[in-house]
């Protein structure tokens, strides 16, 4: 996310002039296709999504974020969104993270924002229960996760702050409490993205928190200038990242007893360059049975921090490929996405970035990453989205994974800068031959813009179809349900670890149906400072029957089960038929 000097945002050559004239005749935009062969124009009725959020009740929360005139980088960030079943009755809840401003932290008479809890009534509508659960952050929120690192059977959440980061434990009650302090994960100053992961195999789940910059002492902080690094396209904005103090990203290990012990240095992941990052996701890239973490960075290279199997880690960005893109450039990545979207059993990354670039598609090829994001259709010839919150998911149910762009500027000045502060989400349709094409904004439903950050996946009415909550800065959210029938059948895997942690984060599930095997992980933490239901969900097309599951636990052992009834969600038990 780096302004530069002017040029810095000037549009980008390399990507873009290598495959120009072989692109030119290639339609990115596409009417829906239903049935027939992958590229076949069919009439689809109907959006696909419409925003429930008045509905719903969700419109009553409202995102804050610092000035509206944006003055310093942290103030362009916005929050993050967690769906899980903080009750335990079967129904996905939501929770969006609120933000602050400065002018808050610095006077205690105001009043102070706070993250909201909405439960799910399971009619269509939520209702805000916050103060009756006490899961009260007011603290300048950003990023979410949510998982059980306890394993006492409930959901817990870890938020992110500008300031002291939170971690509250669900008492089993329908409440929680705040347990920061005697976790020992406080963290400080500004952490961002976050997400849980067993990378050391002990069967309890510990925390990697990426952190950005150093924003406390205004006093260093310059205001938007004509200068380098506080300029866009000509127009004077926020300053930053490059020439502000980076810090080192975190990674806590889980103690056991309720207790972490930060020991990032001590098992490898040496953050010594301090690069300024956004969003971690674990997933094991090279299929080794290890969880691996990959870490967008902003204005700088990604990490890529390989297991190594004995509790340590080496950084292999550059030599998996997946830590510039493909002509060799440092990105401002934000949200990240994983995946395979292709079926071939290797999980894909889809990196989103600054305008005037192209977010990147890198493919999975045995362990080294491929930037395919020209051969894909993905790489669009207008360049004005700003990219944060995405997402792998089957729109259709068709055993293909689509892709889900949350978009939105920084500056509220891009528009003197001839761009757009206020942006449209998207939808890119998997044409399964290994290229997308983007479904025009009005068949997604997707009418109205704003300025777009966190999204978060899963299924709120419990039809198989999935909803995607959207978290839009100093704005209300979108709550995008689908609004026509999927077509295809489904089912949905509700993993529970006994021998491994309790929510089976990090499990590997291989799913075959309807001639084609799918496969996906379990993980919390994921797209830009948000966390999606942890259950898994595979669209099968117009099989009657899910063939055979395969089930690679973090533990290692592997189970399979066969002839899963479609249309339904099956709760599976570590070693129980």
């Amino acid at each position: 996310m780096a302004t530069g000097g002017q040029d810095a945002r000037a549009p980008r050559t390399g990507r873009r002039d290598f495959l120009r004239s072989s692109l030119s005749s290639l339609c990115f935009v596409t009417p829906i296709f239903r049935g027939g062969r992958p590229g076949e124009r069919v009439l689809a009725p109907g959006p696909w999504f419409a925003d429930v959020a008045r509905q719903s009740g969700l419109a009553a929360f409202r995102e804050t974020c610092g000035s509206v005139a944006k003055d310093y980088l942290v103030e362009t960030f916005g929050s993050g969104v967690a769906l899980f079943d903080y009750n335990n009755d079967g129904l996905l809840d939501v929770f969006l993270v609120n933000g602050s401003g400065y002018q808050i932290l610095d006077n205690p008479r105001l009043a102070h924002t706070s993250s909201r809890l909405f439960r799910n009534n399971g009619d269509g509508t939520f209702t805000d229960v916050t103060e009756a659960s006490g899961l009260l952050n007011q603290g300048w929120g950003m990023g979410v996760a949510v998982a059980d690192y306890d394993n006492d059977g409930y959901p817990d959440v870890f938020i992110t702050n500008f300031g002291q980061n939170a971690l509250f434990h669900n008492q089993g009650d329908g409440t929680f409490r705040d347990v920061t302090h005697e976790a020992g994960v406080e963290g400080g100053n500004c952490s961002t993205g976050c997400a849980w992961g067993d990378y050391d195999g002990d069967g309890r789940l510990d925390l990697y928190v990426a952190r950005y910059a150093d924003f406390f002492d205004r006093s260093r902080l310059p205001l938007p200038q004509l200068t380098n690094y506080c300029v866009y396209l000509g127009v004077p904005v926020a300053c930053g990242p490059r020439g502000l103090p980076g810090l080192a990203d975190l990674l806590y290990h889980n103690e056991g007893n309720g207790k972490f012990r930060e020991v990032s240095n001590e098992v490898g992941v040496r953050d010594t360059e301090k690069r300024y990052g956004f969003q971690v996701v674990w997933f094991d890239f090279d299929n080794d049975g290890h969880l691996d973490a990959f870490v967008t960075n902003d204005a700088s290279a990604n990490y890529l921090w390989r297991n190594k199997g004995d509790g340590t880690f080496e950084e292999v960005g550059f030599e998996a490929g997946c830590a510039l893109s493909g002509d060799g450039r440092e990105q401002s990545c934000m949200g990240v996405a994983v995946g395979d979207y292709d079926n071939d059993g290797w999980l894909d990354l889809y990196i989103t970035c600054f305008s005037e670039d192209c977010n990147t598609l890198y493919h999975n090829n045995r362990g080294v990453f491929e930037d395919v994001t020209y051969p894909s259709g993905l790489g669009r010839l207008k360049y004005s989205q700003l990219s944060w919150g995405t997402g792998f998911l089957d729109i259709d149910n068709n055993g293909w994974k689509d892709i889900f762009v949350a978009n939105g500027h920084i500056y509220p000045q891009a528009d003197k800068a001839g761009n757009s502060y206020y942006q449209s989400n998207q939808i890119f349709r998997n044409l399964r031959n290994g290229q997308f094409a983007e479904i025009p904004a009005e068949e997604c439903g997707f009418r109205e813009k704003r300025s777009s950050r966190a999204a978060a996946f899963g299924d709120l009415s419990g039809t198989g179809r999935t909803s995607i909550i959207v978290n839009n800065i100093d704005n209300g959210p979108f709550h995008y349900s689908p609004s026509r029938n999927a077509g295809g059948n489904w089912v949905r895997l509700k993993l529970a670890g006994t021998k491994c942690n309790r929510d089976a984060i990090g499990a590997r599930v291989e799913a075959t149906a309807n001639g084609i095997t799918q496969t996906d992980v379990v993980r919390s933490g994921g797209s830009f400072f948000s966390s999606s239901d942890v259950r898994l969900h595979f669209g099968v097309g117009e099989a009657s029957r899910v063939e055979s599951i395969k089930i690679c636990w973090p533990d290692g052992s592997i189970e399979r089960h066969e002839g899963l009834a479609v249309n339904q969600e099956h709760l599976i038990r570590q070693g129980r038929s």
